[in-house]
């Protein structure tokens, strides 16, 4: 039990990193220090929602490729790269269900903390939105 709780604090932890350092690279970037509030609200509130945004996909595209979305392209590209190499006869030999069949034992698991990192970071950045718009308006 205390494996499985270090494991999955490593993977929010490196996901809070990455959100953070792109967030940081964003100001960074930007004059923050000299910029109004507003201005100051809507930087922080585009620096989370790129990470998140980018945590979301990549986490839709892992779901994607899981349930073998992507086993056609994969197969065919590599065909193709067996078709060009002489001696690659066994491989080339494998049908398109044998090769599914295969590959279905290694399907990634366990990647839900990108969906939920990704969510956390747009919930900061809708955070900053509305307080963005709250000071916009007055």
């Amino acid at each position: 039990m205390k494996k499985w709780i270090v494991k999955n604090w490593v993977k929010y932890l490196s996901c809070g990193v990455v959100v953070a350092l792109i967030a940081w690279l964003y100001v960074s970037a930007r004059d923050f220090d000299g910029a109004s509030q507003v201005d100051r609200y809507r930087m922080l509130c585009d620096a989370f929602t790129i990470p998140g945004m980018l945590l979301v996909m990549l986490g839709a595209l892992v779901w994607v490729s899981t349930h073998g979305a992507l086993d056609g392209i994969a197969y065919c590209v590599r065909f193709a790269v067996f078709s060009l190499i002489p001696g690659k006869r066994w491989e080339r030999d494998e049908k398109y269900g044998e090769y599914v069949e295969r590959k279905a034992g290694n399907r990634a698991k366990g990647y839900g903390f990108l969906f939920i990192s990704g969510a956390i970071s747009l919930i900061v950045a809708g955070v900053y939105m509305a307080l963005f718009y709250s000071v916009y308006q007055s």
